[in-house]
């Protein structure tokens, strides 16, 4: 072959390739026009489409909740109603005195703590016996409402308990420790009644019984809520004992 021929081939080649070229480009801009076109013609439908159903579902979630069942607020219990009141009175403005009035006279020693149990009798007056108060607040218990509780359920050892902390924070210790000991009658695992005899025989002066009181709670509850005080009143009583001796 000459290269007249080869050269001929070369150029048809070429000009094949070209061409070729030429419908592949014809073809893609023929393509890309027909899916602009069909763009700009779908384009309005599928917008009325999306904006129908997002009003469809705006609808449904307002008839469901329209249709919700409506919970009432629970009404603040007059235990409630008292606390916030009580937090909430203004507190009285201390009254300076002249002078020339010359001092105060002494607060008598048995003022403060008479005070401070009517106090607890007023603040315990608006709610009654909730058995739940006994470590959070015994303060607040009401002995007489728990005790016409009791009267009501006389088996309950929780309730004959509650009395015996309502009278302890009141400084009735000889009432406290009775009721204690009636909880542990009816029920002999009642671990913190052994506590309020504790505390009431060491103030009386009976250490040897506050000590067995407070031996008696570690043997039932040794990692119990009390547990620090009855090891260090339990060490106190025993070295008081002799002393007192």
């Amino acid at each position: 072959m000459s290269l007249e021929a080869v050269r001929i081939a070369q150029e048809a080649a070429r000009v094949r390739a070209r061409r070729q070229t030429l419908h592949t480009r014809f073809w893609f801009a023929a393509s890309l026009a027909a899916v602009t076109l069909a763009a700009f013609a779908m384009g309005p439908r599928v917008s009325r489409w999306a904006h129908a159903r997002a009003r469809k579902a705006v609808a449904a979630r307002t008839v469901a909740v329209s249709q919700a069942p409506v919970t009432p607020a629970p009404a603040s219990t007059p235990s409630a109603a008292a606390a916030v009141a009580i937090s909430e009175a203004p507190k009285p403005e201390p009254v300076f005195r002249p002078a020339m009035e010359g001092p105060a006279p002494e607060a008598s020693p048995t003022a403060a703590p008479a005070k401070a149990h009517a106090a607890v009798a007023a603040a315990a007056a608006d709610h009654g016996c909730d058995t739940a108060l006994v470590r959070s607040a015994p303060w607040r218990l009401s002995p007489e409402a728990c005790a016409r509780e009791f009267d009501a359920n006389p088996t309950n050892a929780r309730l004959a308990l509650a009395i015996a902390h309502a009278e302890h924070v009141r400084g009735h210790g000889a009432e406290a420790a009775q009721w204690a000991k009636r909880a542990l009658s009816l029920d002999p695992n009642a671990a913190e009644a052994y506590i309020l005899i504790a505390r009431a025989s060491a103030e009386g002066g009976r250490h040897e019984d506050a000590h067995a009181a407070y031996q008696r709670y570690l043997e039932l509850a040794p990692r119990g809520w009390h547990q620090a005080e009855a090891r260090a009143g339990g060490r106190g009583a025993r070295g008081a004992a002799p002393a007192a001796r």
